[in-house]
């Protein structure tokens, strides 16, 4: 069993082809928290099109993991409305979630708020998830969409542009750190002092999360054989200042980890 004050995962998309909904039951039954924040893109599309019996499988184990634990749901740009969540489950969605870790505040965005591409005209953006949703299809080892993905963030420059506003984010409100999700492209480096991590995603392989332990915020891979974290490395990079999306936007949560 492994043991964490605090878990932070993104991007199931349940009822995407490639979801691995069931590597990510067998992670909910081996990892301990006492605090599992979902930081958004729960599901792969607001009217839950696509869901199999896998995706139910895990919005069950959800709901029993919320009776012994405190769930908090960030949403994300692929997820239904608020007012669904307070329906459904009986809790509340949030814009974003601050984590007090020991005095060190981590805001947990999902991320899509400051991604250029989703300012696209709608018919291109829609027509970029038909592609990515037929390559699925496609090829069933989800490599081919795995690439496409990979290719069309750093085309559109999404994994840069959300580390930078998220480095001004936490300039602006004096953070310790910034948590996203959006891109699919895990990451973790740290900026002129202030923390940043990309959960990743959970239709990639191997999955990756962002783990509290001790006071320690890091960046984990899921091995689906071992069923264990293993840290990832944190690479050190300096980029250039964007303007954030104004956080008075956004509904917050702030929770303390002790």
């Amino acid at each position: 069993m492994s043991k964490f004050d605090a878990v932070v995962v993104s991007d199931l998309h349940l009822g995407a082809r490639n979801s691995r909904g069931n590597d990510f039951l067998r992670f909910l039954h081996t990892v301990e928290t006492s605090r599992l924040v979902l930081a958004g893109d729960l599901f792969d599309h607001p009217r839950l099109q696509g869901l199999q019996e896998r995706d139910v499988r895990v919005v069950e184990a959800l709901k029993r993991y919320a009776e012994g634990a405190h769930v908090d749901w960030v949403i994300g740009n692929h997820d239904p409305p608020a007012e669904w969540f307070a329906s459904l489950f009986g809790i509340t969605a949030y814009d974003e979630v601050v984590l007090d870790i020991n005095g060190s505040c981590y805001l947990v965005y999902h991320g899509h708020g400051w991604d250029p591409s989703l300012d696209l005209p709608p018919v291109l953006v829609e027509a970029a998830d038909a592609i990515y949703s037929a390559c699925q299809w496609l090829d069933p080892s989800h490599r081919l969409a795995r690439l496409v993905k990979r290719k069309s963030k750093h085309f559109c420059q999404v994994v840069d542009v959300l580390q930078r506003r998220a480095i001004d984010e936490a300039r602006e409100r004096e953070l310790a750190g910034v948590i996203l999700g959006h891109s699919h492209v895990a990451g973790e480096t740290r900026v002129d002092g202030i923390h940043f991590l990309n959960c990743g995603c959970w239709t990639e392989k191997p999955p990756t999360f962002v783990g509290v332990k001790e006071g320690a915020v890091r960046l984990y891979e899921w091995d689906v054989i071992s069923r264990r974290a293993v840290p990832r490395s944190c690479e050190p990079m300096n980029e250039p200042s964007l303007q954030p999306e104004p956080a008075a936007r956004r509904r917050t949560a702030t929770i303390a980890i002790r």
